[in-house]
C-alpha cells in the first residue's frame, strides 16, 4: 500500500496539506482502502487533494468535493468525482446537498478556515457519516488567528465544548465553570 506523502508529491493537480497530517490521515482512514468509500471534501483549491483520495483509496471511490470558488468547476479528472459549488456557512445549502447527496464515509473541511465557516460545517455535516466514519477539520490553528476568530468564538472552544457534553458527569468543581452545560 502507498502512503499517502509518496502519493501527494506524485500528483498532477497542486494540493496543500501540513506535512503532520499524512500519519494521522493514514492512522484514521486506511481502514477505508479498497472498500470504495464516498469522501467528501470542502474546499477544492487546485483539485489535487480529490485526486490524492481516489489514488489513496482505490478504483469505486467517490468524491465529492464542495467549493465557493466557480472556477473549480472547470476541473477535469478521469475518476468519480463530483464538484459542487455552494457555500459552507450557509446551512440551507447543507440541508439540499444531503437531501441529494446522503451520507459519506469521510467527510474532510479544509474549506475556509473562518470560525463560522468550521463551525457551521462540523453542525451540519457530522449526523450525515455513515457508522464507522471519519470526521476531520484542518487547519483548525486558525482558530488562535485574530484576522480569523473576529468574535471571539474559536472552532477550538467549540469543539472543546462539544466534548465537555458527554463527559461533564465527570467534572468535580464549580458549575458555574460550564454554565451553559448546567443551565
Amino acid at each position: 500500500m502507498p502512503k499517502l506523502i509518496d502519493l501527494f508529491w506524485k500528483l498532477d493537480k497542486p494540493s496543500t496539506k501540513w506535512s503532520g497530517y499524512f500519519d494521522v490521515y493514514e492512522r484514521h482512514v486506511s481502514k477505508f482502502i479498497g472498500k470504495s468509500p464516498r469522501i467528501l471534501e470542502i474546499g477544492v483549491y487546485e483539485g489535487g487533494s480529490l485526486e490524492l483520495w481516489h489514488k489513496y483509496f482505490g478504483e469505486g471511490t467517490k468524491v465529492v468535493a464542495v467549493d465557493i470558488d466557480p472556477k473549480c468547476l472547470e476541473y477535469k479528472y478521469d475518476f468519480d468525482v463530483e464538484i459542487v459549488l455552494g457555500d459552507q456557512a450557509d446551512r440551507n445549502f447543507w440541508k439540499d446537498f444531503f437531501d441529494k447527496h446522503g451520507k459519506f464515509d469521510i467527510i474532510i473541511d479544509d474549506g475556509g478556515h473562518q470560525m463560522q465557516q468550521q463551525i457551521v460545517t462540523l453542525e451540519e455535516c457530522f449526523n450525515h457519516l455513515n457508522d464507522g466514519g471519519i470526521f476531520v477539520t484542518e487547519d483548525t490553528h486558525t482558530s488562535y488567528w485574530r484576522s480569523f476568530n473576529t468574535d471571539g468564538n474559536s472552532f477550538m472552544q467549540y469543539a472543546k465544548g462539544t466534548v465537555d457534553i458527554p463527559t461533564q458527569q465527570f467534572y468535580e468543581g464549580d458549575d458555574n465553570r460550564f454554565p451553559d452545560l448546567y443551565n
